[in-house]
């Protein structure tokens, strides 16, 4: 939806993969997907961005939809022609009225989907009350990859949920493995829990496993993770800040690993 920041969101994807030597803002009317004067000029997109980038040996090809309502009635037509989506998530403000017709139409396109909570770096931003509202207004069964870690009111790493590790962010979006905080360890662990039961319940043969032996393997969690994306069952939650360019490489990451190519969709039928 509008404002929420999905075109910040891309251009921090497009400076991490170096198709951008400088991170643009909309404040200043410098991204590269915003450039219309009306759009410069409204702090905001009017038609949809396209750009193409590749990322560790995977070539990829984005659209940044409007979320106004006033330029988005083309979004059907532009879902179409993708094979996943990422839905941005305002961590302020969580799910808003309008993103509701826009999940409907993502879920009616059959499309897998990796929600980011993004605007971490604003002072109210709250990942948990816009995880909520995910699952409360849109329905969805949420896997928590990355829990933010906020030192003085600033988004300064995340916890690797799966992994059990702590990561601080560092020069250009790049991270170092820390401790895990001390408030955090309990809820990372409760996530954990509640993210493998998810997975588990994706699938029928991962359910018989998880009853039995009570957890699932990495190589399960990995496979049950992916089938689980693909077919609509389960969407991964991360947190990003764009203005300060975190987040950005661990979402390239999961889209490398999560999202399906081409290959793996059904073929498109024409009426």
């Amino acid at each position: 939806t509008g404002g929420c920041g999905k075109t910040s969101l891309a251009e921090m994807l497009l400076f991490q993969a170096g198709i951008i030597n400088r991170l643009g803002a909309i404040e200043e009317g410098t991204t590269a997907l915003d450039y219309e004067p009306e759009e410069i000029k409204r702090r905001g997109s009017v038609q949809p961005g396209f750009a193409s980038f590749d990322w560790q040996g995977f070539h990829h090809n984005l659209i940044d939809v409007p979320g106004d309502p006033n330029f988005s009635g083309d979004i059907d037509w532009l879902l179409s022609a993708a094979d996943s989506a990422v839905v941005v998530v305002d961590a302020v403000d969580g799910v808003r009225p309008q993103m509701r017709r826009v999940w409907k139409s993502v879920k009616a396109a059959g499309l897998p989907v990796i929600a980011v909570v993004t605007k971490m770096d604003r002072e109210r931003a709250d990942f948990d009350g816009a995880l909520n509202s995910l699952t409360q207004q849109l329905g969805v069964r949420p896997v928590v990859f990355y829990l933010p870690i906020i030192e003085n009111e600033q988004f300064v790493g995340v916890v690797d949920i799966f992994a059990g590790k702590a990561f601080r962010f560092g020069e250009n979006g790049a991270t170092t493995e820390m401790p895990i905080p001390a408030e955090l360890e309990d809820e990372a662990l409760l996530l954990r829990d509640t993210s493998v039961e998810n997975i588990a319940s994706s699938d029928e043969d991962l359910m018989n496993s998880y009853l039995e032996e009570g957890t699932l393997t990495a190589e399960e969690i990995a496979l049950g993770l992916r089938k689980g994306v693909v077919s609509g069952e389960i969407v991964p939650v991360l947190a990003a800040s764009s203005m300060n360019n975190t987040g950005g490489r661990r979402l390239l990451n999961e889209i490398n690993a999560l999202m399906p190519s081409p290959a793996d969709r059904p073929a498109v039928l024409g009426k």
